[in-house]
């Protein structure tokens, strides 16, 4: 499995953290500079004046930074790979953990969300089991950690090159139209104490 961690250049704290939890794992992994739109100019932004007027910028930069992600899993060809934000941290007596994870995979997804679920979704439903994972519609919000497939990324950068909506929303939209899951433990969770660009 290849990981990305997303992870803004000039907030050492935050990428520390991050990489202090992927480091040990001994698994692939590169960094993917977050975007911090509040420094382009209005212009050089994908979004309409809609979505000036009714997205914060942190949230456009949080979508451009994950497209940024999904064009390298698209780039390398991969057959699905694993998203995280340098926030995250594991969270305590999952079932397996993400050096496991490809061994129990369902045999078929479009994506995997591995974050715990903070109820901010009143219409993220379980729709099936599937061993150690629920078939979902809708997603949790929040993207700190998520499994993507190839053909998933792709549609995405082809389809969804301008940002919109909120990534997470992006994904609850998108799960009607897909194979999407949740592990029945989550994997991750937001490390606290951390600022974020998007909810200070």
């Amino acid at each position: 499995m290849h990981l990305f961690m997303i992870s803004l250049p000039d907030d050492p704290r935050r990428r520390q953290s991050g990489l202090s939890k992927i480091q040990p794992l001994n698994l692939p992994y590169e960094v993917v500079d977050g975007v911090e739109a509040a420094k382009w100019r209005i212009d050089q932004l994908p979004v309409s004046a809609k979505t000036l007027r009714e997205m914060r910028i942190g949230e456009i930069g949080c979508y451009l930074a994950h497209l940024r992600a999904l064009r390298r899993v698209v780039d390398y060809r991969l057959p699905w790979a694993c998203i995280l934000e340098d926030d995250f941290c594991f969270e305590p007596e999952p079932d397996f953990g993400l050096v496991e994870i490809g061994d129990v995979l369902p045999r078929e997804f479009d994506y995997i969300h591995l974050q715990r679920n903070i109820d901010q979704n009143s219409k993220f439903r379980v729709v099936g089991n599937h061993g150690p994972f629920n078939r979902v519609c809708e997603t949790p919000l929040g993207t700190v950690g998520y499994l993507i497939s190839y053909g998933l990324a792709r549609h995405i950068l082809d389809k969804h090159a301008c940002c919109e909506t909120p990534i997470d929303h992006l994904y609850a939209k998108l799960s009607h139209q897909g194979l999407f899951y949740a592990p029945v433990k989550p994997l991750v969770g937001v490390q606290l104490g951390l600022d974020s660009a998007i909810n200070p």
